[in-house]
């Protein structure tokens, strides 16, 4: 005969085992309900600028492909590490997400010793675009060319200016390694975003800057600024007219190239990064959003380049850690 004592020890033992597999069912159930609110994604740079423009092209079909509402908030300055960081310390749970750069991601963390986060500390969800940056003029600086601008500052070093996002952003990177070729010096004014940096580079505060296409394109084509050259060794299809910055007489071997990407805080889920990741995949595949990214000047990311986003990050970091030693 059973006792008392082991009867209810039994039924406390199938009591817990039932809600053990309870529990474990459920979990699944649950992982499969994500999301069930709406969606922060971090633009860490002033509104205005290219990775803003994009991200709103995207917004509405991922909103759309995730059932909930996808909600953008910009969060400017320290050349996006203000916005990369709050991502970074973020809850766990794939609410609050980073539309980050090679820029925020890569480039300042490991050139900034002062920013508290590493590459390592996000999520790779997908790739949204890439491109070649441009080198743009205001409109009414009496060189033409980058060979003009090197011949200027020759006879009057820092006698010419230029502005970025931010020190260490790729864009400043881009015009350090310029120089160092050239052997020039510029005056460089940092900004929190290609926002406020195009107005003042409009309004002819700056003579020079360092723009992705989808920024400078519209007021290239309006005449408000103009083009000295791209940044990439050979010319990039969608701007087949305008020239690289290596087809002068002084300049050579000069390449960078930038992306834009969803992200998440270290941590998240798996089942939450992959329902993220299909989402994202899809609202890029949506009628209409490949056309508008590419009208921009950005070149969206092929199948292959979608799954090997976490490896062109490593490729990135590599290349940004051998940039922090010279730049010492």
């Amino acid at each position: 005969m059973t006792s008392a004592p082991h009867s209810f020890a039994r039924r406390m033992f199938c009591t817990a085992a039932t809600a053990c597999a309870a529990w474990a069912l459920a979990e699944p159930a649950m992982a499969a309900g994500f999301p069930e609110k709406p969606i922060t994604l971090i633009v860490p740079f002033a509104s205005g600028g290219s990775i803003d423009a994009a991200i709103r092209v995207v917004q509405p079909r991922l909103s759309a492909e995730l059932g909930q509402p996808v909600v953008i908030e910009n969060l400017g300055g320290a050349g996006g590490a203000l916005g990369a960081a709050k991502v970074a310390n973020a809850a766990k749970d794939g609410y609050t997400l980073l539309v980050g750069s090679i820029n925020d991601v890569v480039l300042v963390p490991v050139l900034n010793k002062n920013v508290r986060y590493e590459p390592k500390d996000f999520l790779p969800i997908g790739p949204i675009s890439s491109n070649s940056p441009l080198l743009v003029a205001r409109k009414d600086l009496p060189a033409n060319d980058l060979d003009g601008v090197i011949s200027a500052l020759r006879a009057k070093p820092e006698s010419i200016s230029y502005g970025s996002p931010g020190m260490g952003t790729m864009q400043h990177l881009v015009m350090e390694d310029l120089q160092s070729r050239a052997n020039v010096r510029m005056l460089h004014a940092p900004y929190k975003g290609a926002g406020p940096l195009l107005s003042d580079l409009l309004g002819g505060q700056i003579d020079l800057a360092v723009m992705v296409p989808a920024t400078a394109l519209p007021h290239i084509q309006a005449g408000r600024i103009k083009v000295l050259g791209v940044a990439s060794l050979q010319r990039q299809p969608m701007i087949k007219n305008i020239p690289t910055l290596n087809e002068g007489k002084v300049v050579k071997g000069l390449e960078m190239s930038g992306w834009m990407g969803l992200l998440a805080p270290k941590g998240v889920l798996p089942d939450r990064i992959a329902r993220l990741k299909t989402a994202l995949e899809a609202a890029l595949a949506s009628k209409g959003v490949p056309e508008q990214l590419t009208a921009m000047g950005m070149q969206v990311p092929t199948s292959a380049e979608q799954h090997q986003f976490a490896e062109q990050i490593a490729r990135d970091e590599a290349k940004a850690r051998s940039l922090s030693v010279k730049l010492q």
